[in-house]
C-alpha cells in the first residue's frame, strides 16, 4: 500500500492485489485495536485509494491470478507479502492442541474467531508479539497469564512502556526461563510446560548477554494454553 501510494503520486498506474477481504496486512489482522484503532487504519487506506491506487480484494496471486500473468500485463511487479508465519520454538509437543503461535492467535482474535484459552495461559517470548498475546489473553477468558522470557526484563525487545502496562494489567513475568518441552496428549491437549532456569553468560553481537541453561533446574508449569511468540 505504501509503495502504491508513492508510485501513484509520481504518475504511475498502480494495482494492489490483496488476498484477504480487507487491506492492511499485519496492521489489519495482527495489530490490536488499542495499538491501532481499526477506523484509523481504514481512514489511511481510504486516502491511498483516493489518490488513485486500485486495491483488488479477495485476489490471491497464484490462485485467482497467476504471477506470470501479472508479469505480462504490467511493466513492473513489486512483491510485499510480509512475513506472517510464526517462527517455531522447535521443542517436543509443539503440535499439541492448545499450543497457539502468537501471530496466528492474534490473527484469529482480530478476525472475530472465538478462541478458548482456559484459565491459565503461558506466553513464550519477549517481543511485541508476546506482549500483545499476553495482554489479549487477559482480555479474553484467561484468569492467569504468565510470560516466560529466557533473558531478563531489561533485555526484552518489546516496548518498555508496554511491558510495564502488561505487568500493571496482571501479566506475571518469569525471567530467565526457557521451555524444554510441552506436556500433554493429542486427546487432552497441552497441560503444561517443562522449563529450565537460565543464567546469563557472555555478551552477544546484539549487545545482550547470552542466556545459557542452568543444568539440573528443570521444573513444570501447568497451563491450559501455551502461546509461543518468539518472532
Amino acid at each position: 500500500l505504501t509503495c502504491g501510494y508513492y508510485l501513484v503520486r509520481i504518475g504511475y498506474d498502480v494495482d494492489v492485489f490483496e488476498a484477504h477481504s480487507v487491506a492492511g496486512g499485519v496492521l489489519a489482522f495482527v495489530t490490536l485495536g488499542y495499538r491501532l484503532p481499526k477506523h484509523v487504519l481504514q481512514h489511511e487506506i481510504d486516502l491511498i485509494a483516493k489518490e488513485g491506487v486500485n486495491i483488488h480484494l479477495n485476489t490471491e496471486v497464484g490462485r485467482d491470478i497467476g504471477f506470470k500473468e501479472l508479469c505480462t500485463q504490467y511493466d513492473a511487479v513489486y512483491i510485499a507479502t510480509g512475513t506472517q508465519m510464526p517462527q517455531k520454538v522447535n521443542i517436543p509437543g509443539e503440535n499439541l492442541p492448545g499450543v497457539l503461535h502468537g501471530i496466528n492467535f492474534l490473527k484469529d482474535v482480530n478476525s472475530g474467531k472465538h478462541v478458548r484459552l482456559g484459565e491459565t495461559v503461558a506466553v513464550i517470548g519477549g517481543g511485541n508479539t508476546a506482549i500483545d498475546s499476553a495482554r489479549t489473553a487477559l482480555r479474553l477468558d484467561a484468569k492467569r497469564v504468565l510470560l516466560l522470557y529466557r533473558r531478563t526484563r531489561d533485555a526484552m525487545p518489546a516496548y518498555s512502556d508496554e511491558v510495564q502496562a502488561a505487568i500493571d494489567e496482571g501479566v506475571e513475568l518469569a525471567e530467565l526461563v526457557a521451555p524444554v518441552r510441552f506436556i500433554g496428549s493429542k486427546t487432552e491437549g497441552v497441560t503444561g510446560i517443562e522449563c529450565i532456569k537460565m543464567k546469563l553468560g557472555e555478551f552477544d553481537k546484539t549487545g545482550r548477554r547470552k542466556s545459557v541453561p542452568d543444568e539440573g533446574t528443570e521444573f513444570v508449569i501447568e497451563a491450559d494454553t501455551v502461546i509461543p511468540a518468539v518472532s
